[in-house]
């Protein structure tokens, strides 16, 4: 785990989902910041903000709507490196399709594809 407590923006239309991450986070780092959306597009629009504080790590789920995981990781790769800041991105998700790992190895800004919900040890392994 880093030194400091991480920034975490959280993207994901499942509230128990969100509410397991959540649960998993503060057991490993209460201090951690974590800032959630339940759409993509929210999250890109927050990541746009003028002077916001850069993120650590971003964790997106695959099957939204609106905007999917994988598009999300499209307009994220498209986005300013000062916008992007030095943020890991991976992607979540409960679906078993070998094509979405496929996908996350091929794409360039995504680190790493994680099965929800996300266990403590894969999150801890993360942080």
């Amino acid at each position: 785990m880093t030194t400091s407590s991480p920034r975490i923006l959280l993207i994901d239309d499942c509230d128990a989902d969100r509410y397991f991450f959540k649960r998993n986070l503060r057991k490993l780092d209460p201090e951690a910041k974590l800032i959630e959306f339940a759409y993509a597009d929210e999250a890109l629009e927050y990541l746009k903000t003028p002077g916001k504080a850069p993120v650590d790590f971003i964790f997106v789920d695959i099957d939204m709507p609106r905007l999917n995981g994988f598009q999300f990781a499209d307009v994220y790769h498209s986005l300013y490196p000062e916008l992007k800041g030095h943020a890991r991105l991976f992607v979540c998700s409960s679906s078993v399709d070998p094509t979405h790992r496929q996908r996350t190895e091929d794409h360039p800004d995504i680190d790493g594809f994680y099965e929800k919900p996300l266990s403590r040890d894969a999150l801890n392994e993360i942080l």
